[in-house]
């Protein structure tokens, strides 16, 4: 394969990094391969040298299938995998980190920024060190939700239990004073309505999705054009299952999902 015409990885524990996927595809005219490690979600809750062992396995896979560049679409992985893994050679890797703290710094008003991620995230300082580095003037309110990522892959996204996990984690944040809140898990977007609901209007948003995808679509503007770009899809799991999730989410039907079990071949759905 030309690498004019390699695709780009793009991996998630679940359906979180659909967010990702539907930005890249809104800017980047490449096949794209998304992986969703659905086998061990929650990465959140991961210690780091499993995390570590995911990220390397499913990197090392979509280097098999002649990708040009992988897109970590996961705040914990960004966070404890990428800063220590070598990628194959010839393999760009983006994580969805720095683009989020980019963001956060240029939109803060008031200097106070909040943070909602995964327990893994939090526990890394990934962010904290990126705030301390490049804008010591801000003061930085990490939160960590374990409770939001299970709802999501459960496909709850509104409702009482939802409002009730996410009311505990915004009122500390809240009453810090923030005036910025960055979605440091690419699951919570799905959850922007009600997040909204108990922030108000007055609070600026960060998805990291969409500046994450920005910088991918700025590397690749080398490489010419796919005129009819491809969507595969691979998950660890069950592939029925994270058809109707993934379907669900992006308001459209996804397929076919293949399976993909480390050492134990290949099938499709």
């Amino acid at each position: 394969m030309e690498l004019s015409q390699a695709p780009i990885g793009i991996y998630d524990s679940g359906v979180g990094g659909l967010t990702v996927w539907l930005a890249l595809k809104r800017l980047v005219k490449q096949d794209l391969i998304y992986y969703a490690d659905t086998a061990h979600v929650p990465y959140g809750d991961k210690t780091r040298d499993q995390i570590l062992s995911y990220s390397q396995t499913i990197i090392g896979f979509l280097a098999e299938q002649k990708v040009r560049a992988v897109v970590a679409a996961c705040n914990t992985s960004s966070a404890l995998a990428l800063p220590v893994l070598t990628p194959p050679s010839g393999i760009k890797l983006f994580g969805v980190i720095e683009p989020a703290v980019r963001e956060g710094i240029s939109a803060t008003k008031n200097k106070r920024v909040g943070l909602m991620a995964t327990v893994g995230t939090v526990e890394s300082g990934s962010y904290q060190d990126l705030f301390r580095r490049h804008a010591p003037d801000i003061d930085f309110f990490p939160q960590k939700c374990p409770k939001l990522v299970p709802l999501v892959e459960a496909g709850l996204t509104d409702g009482p239990e939802v409002e009730q996990a996410l009311e505990e984690y915004l009122e500390p944040l809240m009453e810090a004073g923030i005036d910025t809140l960055i979605l440091g898990c690419t699951h919570y977007p799905f959850l922007l309505a009600p997040i909204q609901r108990i922030t108000g209007p007055k609070v600026a948003i960060i998805d990291p999705a969409h500046q994450t995808a920005k910088d991918v679509w700025s590397w690749q503007k080398q490489y010419a054009d796919n005129p009819n770009p491809r969507d595969v899809f691979w998950t660890s799991g069950d592939p029925r299952d994270f058809q109707a999730k993934a379907s669900f989410f992006v308001d459209r039907q996804i397929g076919p999902v293949r399976h993909h079990s480390p050492g134990q071949g290949e099938t499709e759905e």
